[in-house]
């Protein structure tokens, strides 16, 4: 960089405590260092630099090898995905068939592998062009004085600072200082800003140290609301206080010259720095931060020409070196932990957002091949129960058609019987019936009731798979991978099958053809006229044969009674039945058995992605302890569980390192918690730290444990937003649930 400000100067850090404790200013001085004292520690900052680099290399290998193993997985999920697809009939269904839904899934799932793997892998060819640079990414809202700090390091001519509310940096740009490579972004916050917020999220994963500008003359809640993402990644943040004083009012430049510290007031300063402190906590679950003040606009000035006279001082008073000395530090103690952190973690972060959106989408999936099975079991038996009351009410249906002519056959004999047209009387009398006419109210009467229960059907499916596979559209990592209304709607369409079905030749022919009982009356007609000359005793002859008709007649309706009931029921089970609701029912059951398959696959590929995420989770512990003076060996680190930049769980195979998990995490920022293999109750009580939990208060139960603690450490025990008994659940295996003793009382 040219034009450094000098090493010489006064460092304002901020103490910040955790609870109640009072946090204060702290000034000290820093006493200047010799030529020998500059040169050593220049050559210990080149040499970190160069480690930083080699490291990175390294890393970037690990990181790439997990990224293919990521994507093997995910070839192999699509094709086993379209395998279970391909194994459903493709025709024949009554409704849109099992395959055309399990492969819409299959689509659904390939959009999720390919946008995941792609963000990924241009994540990793982006890092693979910076390996040798170590990053510092400076974010903030507009106005904050980005711009001022970039012209000031860049001895720019200051036409990108901005002037009111003008946002000047719209784009992503870098430049270099002191050989780290600075990250300029738009600004976080801003009215109408997403597209700039978008921008400065996008150089997330090439950042190693993120550097948080705040102004004195506006600390905004929404900037701090902008950096949640980076928290989530795990990036380590410097808050720099850009203190606003207008060093272009010549009184205010007077003042500055004659006693620049009367620009950082401590009593202001404190109050800044409260607010600060209070957000960090509030917005990104930060407690222990340190705050940097800088005069970004004394800075510039310095390197403008007509202030040469009080160059010296501005440069030195702006308090920009204190910024490159944190930085320099940074890079000295920490830079191969940071560059392992952005390279390694940077992958398991990726990765770890696949595997949650596999996971959520096999979970979606095996609830609604749940929810469709069950609903379905309850149409099924419901089709049951209709088919044999169908069937019942076809004969009761049939008995009540032919009452009316089996109460007439007395009468009708009386009138007729003696008639040369006896037999046509009868067919008349049957045709009156509208048999085919009743048929067909019959059947329709079938096929409505069917199709009132198949909308319903319908309508469950439409009301209740809302509650099935919801995603929080807010976040975009997560979106609904299965439309289950749509797909379910599919299926219970067969109503609209149904109503079709009516259209299809009916078992019974035309009423002339198919006519028994006309056929039995015309035999009766011509014997009656016989009678009435062969014998003598007409009467007695008479009523005998009147008996011997109406017996006839009455078989006769018998056997169409009988013929009406068995013709209907033959037309409801082969054009019903056996096309219709045999093929809803196993194309159903190849769906919901297909989508349980998928669900089963899917689970099986979050849980291999798994197992890459923890191998980096391990690579990165085990690095971080190599370079933070706390070696170990990666096989003694039995299993890993993060929620990176939270707290990580790890089992240790013999022992236990408290050493190991201190310096790490002090070096990752985040609690790493160390438990010893041993008994199982043992291990679940140390792996609820940082509460004090007793093993003889846990109690197990097949994968599920009871803990009983105190109520005070309930809450440490569960964690904020129950992270804590989350991570001891992952990492031993089985399910946690964390009770006060008081409730056992």
């Amino acid at each position: 960089m040219r034009g450094g400000p000098p090493n010489a100067r006064f460092a304002c850090k901020f103490a910040g405590g955790t609870g109640g404790d009072q946090r204060r200013l702290r000034a000290t001085m820093v006493v200047p260092m010799t030529a020998n004292d500059h040169t050593r520690r220049a050559d210990a900052y080149h040499r970190a630099l160069e480690e930083c680099a080699r490291v990175a290399r390294e890393e970037f290998s690990v990181a790439t090898e997990a990224f293919n193993d990521a994507e093997q997985v995910g070839l192999r999920l699509k094709t086993t995905v379209g395998a279970i697809a391909r194994r459903a009939a493709a025709d024949g269904a009554a409704v849109d068939n099992a395959r055309t839904c399990l492969r819409d899934l299959e689509t659904r799932l390939e959009t999720t592998l390919t946008s995941s793997l792609r963000a990924a892998g241009a994540a990793l060819h982006a890092q693979e062009a910076t390996l040798s640079r170590f990053t510092v990414t400076l974010f903030g809202r507009t106005m904050a004085g980005k711009s001022t700090i970039r012209e000031a390091l860049t001895r720019g001519d200051g036409t990108t600072i901005g002037k009111g509310a003008q946002r000047t940096t719209r784009d992503v740009r870098d430049y270099t200082w002191n050989s780290l490579r600075i990250i300029d972004t738009p600004g976080i916050g801003a009215y109408e800003g997403d597209e700039d917020r978008a921008q400065a999220l996008s150089v997330i994963d090439e950042t190693d140290v993120v550097l948080f500008l705040a102004s004195s003359d506006g600390i905004q809640e929404e900037s701090f609301k902008g950096m949640q993402e980076l928290r989530q990644q795990n990036k380590p943040l410097l808050f720099v206080l850009n203190v606003k004083r207008d060093l272009e009012k010549p009184v205010t430049m007077r003042r500055f010259l004659k006693d620049p510290r009367s620009v950082f007031d401590d009593n202001e300063l404190r109050g800044h720095f409260d607010r600060i402190h209070k957000l960090a906590g509030e917005y990104l679950g930060m407690r222990d931060i340190r705050i940097i003040p800088i005069h970004a606009q004394a800075a510039y000035l310095s390197t403008r020409p007509e202030h040469q006279e009080h160059a010296e001082m501005l440069a030195e008073h702006s308090r920009l070196g204190d910024l490159l000395d944190a930085l320099t530090s940074e890079v000295v103690r920490r830079g191969t932990v940071r560059r392992v952190q952005t390279i390694v973690d940077g992958r398991q972060v990726s990765l770890l957002g696949l595997q949650a959106d596999l996971g959520q989408q096999a979970k979606t999936v095996r609830r609604a091949a749940q929810h469709l099975e069950d609903t379905f079991r309850e149409l099924d038996a419901w089709l049951d129960g209709f088919a044999r009351a169908t069937n019942a009410r076809a004969g009761a249906e049939a008995v009540q058609l032919l009452q009316p002519l089996r109460a007439s056959v007395s009468s009708f004999i009386d009138e007729n019987i003696e008639r040369e047209d006896v037999g046509e009387r009868w067919n008349q009398k049957v045709k009156a019936l509208d048999i085919q006419g009743w048929v067909t109210r019959q059947q329709t009467a079938i096929l409505d009731e069917l199709r009132g229960r198949f909308v319903e059907f319908s309508r469950e499916m439409s009301v209740e798979s809302k509650l099935i596979g919801e995603f929080d559209a807010a976040n975009p990592s997560q979106f609904d991978p299965w439309d289950v209304k749509r797909t379910l709607n599919r299926v219970s369409a067969a109503g609209g099958a149904l109503a079709g079905v009516a259209a299809v030749a009916v078992y019974f022919g035309a009423a002339n053809v198919w006519n028994p009982a006309g056929w039995v009356a015309g035999g009766v007609g011509m014997g009656a006229m016989a009678l009435s000359w062969l014998f003598d005793d007409r009467e007695t002859k008479l009523q005998g044969q009147k008996g011997k008709a109406a017996s006839q007649l009455r078989e006769s309706i018998d056997k169409l009674e009988h013929e009406v009931a068995n013709g209907l029921r033959k037309w409801f089970f082969d054009s019903v039945m056996s096309r219709q609701v045999r093929a809803i029912r196993e194309n159903t059951k190849q769906l919901y058995s297909g989508m349980r398959d998928v669900a089963r696959t899917v689970d099986d590929g979050a849980r291999q992605v798994g197992a890459v995420v923890e191998r980096l989770n391990r690579r990165l512990l085990v690095r971080a302890g190599q370079f933070v003076g706390a070696p170990v060996e990666a096989d003694l680190v039995v299993r890993v569980v993060r929620d990176p930049g939270v707290r990580a769980k790890l089992l240790w195979r013999d022992g236990n390192n408290p050493a190991f998990c201190k310096k790490v995490g002090l070096a990752l920022g985040e609690w790493v918690d160390g438990i010893p293999e041993g008994p199982v109750a043992q291990k679940i009580a140390w792996s609820l730290r940082p509460a004090s939990v007793s093993p003889a208060r846990v109690a197990i139960s097949a994968q599920t444990a009871v803990v009983r603690v105190a109520e005070r450490e309930v809450g440490r025990a569960i964690g904020r937003s129950g992270s804590n008994v989350s991570l001891a659940s992952r990492l031993l295996g089985i399910r946690i649930q964390v009770l006060s003793e008081e409730l056992q009382r």
